[in-house]
């Protein structure tokens, strides 16, 4: 008698299995994204945290590494680069506006006297207050958030006090002041605008919102798209080989041995990639990048696994020409790297001077970003 039920290919069984795993991480990748808290120090950075804006528009960077890694170095860069240029402006507008606020007290007192005036409406009081203004007295404690136009009351008492005494030529010193303090006022409103506006475009695109971005989190995303890149590779391949009649059983183990060393290794790189071991040429890395290179680097495994021997090759071979060259040679390098710098720090000129500044606040934060992307 025939058996009349269709018998499994070799390999059906293993496809079916890679599948339900497949859609099984992927709904478990959604659950967990459900579950845990969008706003939570797991799944974000918060990028405000990178920087302050006052009052007055003055924008203080605390972390460009933050900034350029979750918003994007291309994105983040020429922000960052208008926002320090008008931080000068602002300094040498408030320096000035200072200056011009003590000559018109002094100018008003001789020419009308200070009884005249109600002090809370003085206009150098007004402005000495918008000076001295902070955020946590007028604004939200994340004043990149809102706008607060610090710079209103005293340029309107300005203008007021202008038109006032424009016709009067016994009040020409101060009318000079007031037209001086009127401009530098107007401009440090548009100014402080300006910074308000370019400081609310350093954040996360919401075209990323779904990713974990804090450092736990992306080395979450990392581990979950190697998966990914790994089961994706066994279905393409299983479904050839079954499709040639060419599936051999025993080539399950190598499979199933994927699914655990692909993502580690991938991790591992992903992470000597991110600390600057070695890079991807023109391809940009950051937090919303690493789930595509993640994916990659478990989808083809193989390759990976042997682009990780050749990092370990590397790193193995310096480590032995540093064992047999000696600690002596070490330490004469290290000296003449510090006989380099100290020779940069003796300038010879005003110009000199500049640039050595520059260069060692370059450096500074070229070793602060190393040391936060090593950190992630």
């Amino acid at each position: 008698m025939h058996n009349l039920t269709p018998t499994k290919r070799p390999g059906q069984t293993f496809v079916h299995f890679i599948i339900i795993a497949t859609v099984a991480w992927i709904i478990l990748y959604i659950l967990l994204h459900l579950a845990i808290d969008p706003e939570g120090r797991f799944a974000r950075n918060n990028v405000q945290d990178a920087y302050y804006l006052t009052a007055q528009g003055e924008f203080h960077l605390f972390d460009a590494t933050i900034l350029t890694w979750n918003v994007g170095k291309i994105k983040a860069t020429p922000i960052l680069k208008r926002l320090d240029e008008r931080n000068d402006t602002i300094r040498k507008l408030m320096e000035q506006i200072r200056i011009d606020a003590r000559r018109l007290r002094e100018s008003l007192s001789r020419e009308l006297g200070t009884s005249k005036l109600d002090p809370s409406q003085h206009p150098t009081y007004l402005i000495e207050a918008a000076l001295s203004n902070t955020p946590e007295e007028s604004c939200d404690p994340k004043p990149s958030e809102c706008y607060q136009a610090t710079w209103d009351a005293p340029l309107r008492r300005i203008s007021e006090l202008y038109l006032e005494l424009q016709n009067m030529d016994e009040h020409r010193e101060s009318n000079n002041i007031i037209a001086r303090l009127n401009s530098h006022l107007s401009q440090l409103k548009q100014q402080s605008f300006a910074q308000y506006v370019d400081a609310s475009a350093l954040k996360v695109s919401r075209a990323h919102s779904f990713f974990w971005s804090s450092p736990e989190g992306s080395s979450a995303e990392i581990i979950f798209f190697a998966v990914f890149g790994v089961l994706a590779n066994l279905l393409v391949k299983s479904a050839e080989y079954l499709r040639n009649n060419n599936f051999k059983q025993n080539e399950r183990w190598v499979a199933y041995t994927k699914l655990v060393y692909g993502p580690i290794i991938a991790w591992i790189l992903v992470t000597a990639i991110a600390v600057g071991w070695f890079d991807l040429g023109e391809y940009q890395i950051g937090t919303y990048s690493l789930p595509l290179l993640a994916f990659v680097l478990g989808f083809y495994s193989r390759k990976t696994v042997n682009l990780f021997s050749r990092l370990g090759d590397h790193l193995l071979g310096k480590a032995q020409a540093s064992i047999e060259k000696g600690p002596a040679e070490i330490l004469a390098s290290r000296r003449a790297y510090q006989a380099q710098f100290l020779n940069l720090l003796k300038p010879r000129s005003y110009q000199e001077l500049k640039q050595t500044a520059f260069d060692i606040k370059d450096e500074i934060v070229k070793t602060e970003v190393m040391e936060m992307e090593a950190r992630k």
